[in-house]
C-alpha cells in the first residue's frame, strides 16, 4: 500500500486532482464482473458452473459479456450455460436452500428452471431459523439490561417490576427454544 502525503496548497490541489481521476477507475474496476484477464483466460464451462454454484441468475453471461467486451473477448455462451446449469444443479437443492436462508444471504432466482417451490420452501424454513435465532439474541440482550436495571434499582416496586419482566423474557426465551428445537430438527440432510 502507498501513502499520499499532501504538503502546501499546491500539494493538496494536485492530491485533489489525482483522486478525481483514480476514483472513478477503482471505482469501475469494483463493478466488473470480470477483469481483462480473467476474460482472456476464462474457461467459460468453469465460469459458468462457478456462477452456477453461488446461486449466480442464468443472466450473469450478460454482466461477463459487458465485462469483456472492453478486453476484445467475446464469452463462449454455450459453454458457459452448460457449466452454469451443472453448478446450478448443486446449487438448488434444499440443504443449500436451507443453509442460505440460515445465513441471511439473498437469493437470486436461479432455480427458476428447477423445482423452485421446493427451493423455496427451504429457503424460507432457513429465514424462520435465522429470524428466530435473531428473536432470542434480542431477548437475551433484554434479559442482561433488566438484570443491570435490577441491581440499580431503589425501590421495591421498581424491583418487582423489573423481576416480574425477567421472568416473562426468560419464559420467552424457552419459547423461542423449543421453537428453534423444533425448525433444526427439521433441517434438510
Amino acid at each position: 500500500m502507498f501513502r499520499l502525503r499532501a504538503q502546501g496548497p499546491l500539494r493538496s490541489g494536485a492530491l485533489a486532482a489525482w483522486l478525481s481521476i483514480l476514483v472513478p477507475f477503482l471505482l469501475l474496476g469494483g463493478c466488473a464482473s470480470m477483469s481483462e484477464e480473467q476474460c482472456r483466460r476464462a474457461d467459460w464451462a468453469e465460469r459458468g458452473r462457478q456462477d452456477g454454484s453461488r446461486g449466480e441468475p442464468e443472466g450473469r453471461i450478460e454482466a461477463h459479456r459487458e465485462a469483456c467486451t472492453k478486453a476484445g473477448v467475446a464469452p463462449d455462451v454455450a459453454r458457459w450455460r452448460q457449466g452454469w446449469l451443472e453448478g446450478v444443479r448443486n446449487y438448488c437443492t434444499p440443504r443449500w436452500a436451507w443453509q442460505i436462508g440460515t445465513e441471511g444471504r439473498s437469493y437470486q432466482g436461479a432455480c427458476r428452471n428447477f423445482d423452485e417451490a421446493v427451493f423455496l420452501r427451504w429457503y424460507r424454513a432457513g429465514q424462520d431459523v435465522r429470524k428466530t435465532r435473531s428473536e432470542r439474541e434480542e431477548r437475551q440482550r433484554e434479559i442482561e439490561q433488566a438484570e443491570k436495571d435490577l441491581k440499580k434499582a431503589q425501590k421495591d416496586e421498581e424491583r418487582r417490576a423489573l423481576r416480574a419482566r425477567i421472568r416473562r423474557l426468560d419464559e420467552e426465551q424457552a419459547r423461542l427454544r423449543r421453537l428453534l428445537e423444533a425448525q433444526m430438527s427439521g433441517a434438510p440432510m
